[in-house]
């Protein structure tokens, strides 16, 4: 796709040989914001966002391993530190700092461990409904699921997908629904369509042998740059409690609970969302 017309270009980077796709949206000397899905998702769910943005940012979109157009990893590959490094090598490669990083679930655990081991190469930390910790109801469940990607199945159509995906992100524009499901999707040998990423990422993340589990309480109470968390007035992932441990336990943290949004609140609550954002990103220096 050619960024000059209205689309973003598409990138590949090399990362522990694994070919990572990530979409740039233009922009290229303008502060860089650099975008991170949740589990099971892909770099085009922030379609809306980045074509708000586009104009006044450098806004890159990554398809973490296993999703999206990258490649699939083995699966006990998909741990949080291999995600981190993958962003790493991004962001070495293309050299992009400092930046402001933006992610949603998984990839603001992601960010959150970035800006920890990197501070000097990120000026500003969006949280979008992820904090260091779950609620205790949550546990191990599968927490994603409740609004987010159905698990992998197959359909006929883009618009059979689009129709089940529209039952269960009730809130979301059918525009961005539909976009998720067209770049979202992947069609089979029988002519069906089916989910882009690896089926091994269903279910709850599980530890792995040999690779280090970290304490998120601890990275994000180092954190010191300004930190924005979002939580969906409805989320079941980042409780009023929770939210209130991240404001006090974080330097520079200000928490906004964003209304009538869950877990997907950036697709749940598009304009609000991107409004929350800008305003933090004038406060703390545009």
């Amino acid at each position: 796709m050619n960024e000059n017309n209205g689309f973003p270009a598409s990138h590949f980077v090399a990362s522990k040989g694994l070919q990572l796709h990530h979409l740039d949206w233009g922009g290229a000397g303008r502060h860089p914001i650099v975008l991170l899905h949740g589990i099971r998702l892909h770099a085009h769910c922030f379609g809306d966002f980045a074509r708000r943005n586009r104009e006044r940012y450098h806004v890159i979109a990554l398809d973490a391993r296993g999703h999206g157009d990258s490649a699939w990893a083995d699966k006990e590959d998909y741990h949080l530190h291999d995600y981190y490094e993958d962003l790493a090598t991004i962001m070495e490669q293309r050299d992009l700092e400092p930046v402001t990083l933006i992610g949603h679930s998984l990839g603001a655990r992601i960010s959150m461990l970035y800006t920890h081991l990197h501070p000097e190469r990120v000026k500003r930390l969006v949280l979008v409904d992820m904090g260091a910790g779950l609620p205790e109801m949550v546990g191990k469940r599968d927490f994603s699921r409740v609004t987010e990607t159905p698990p992998p199945q197959d359909f006929t159509s883009h618009a059979e997908a689009t129709e089940y995906l529209g039952n269960i992100l009730k809130l979301a524009p059918r525009d961005m629904i539909e976009e998720s499901v067209v770049y979202g999707m992947r069609q089979l040998e029988n002519s069906r369509y089916t989910w882009k990423y690896d089926p091994a990422l269903s279910g709850p993340p599980q530890p792995q042998p040999n690779k280090r589990e970290w304490d998120m309480w601890e990275v994000v109470r180092k954190i010191q740059c300004p930190t924005l968390l979002l939580r969906g007035e409805h989320s079941m992932v980042v409780s009023p409690e929770i939210a209130e441990r991240m404001g006090q336990e974080m330097p520079d943290c200000r928490v906004e609970t964003v209304p009538n949004a869950g877990h997907a609140l950036f697709t749940d609550q598009p304009v609000e969302f991107n409004e929350r954002v800008s305003r933090f990103m004038q406060a703390t220096g545009g």
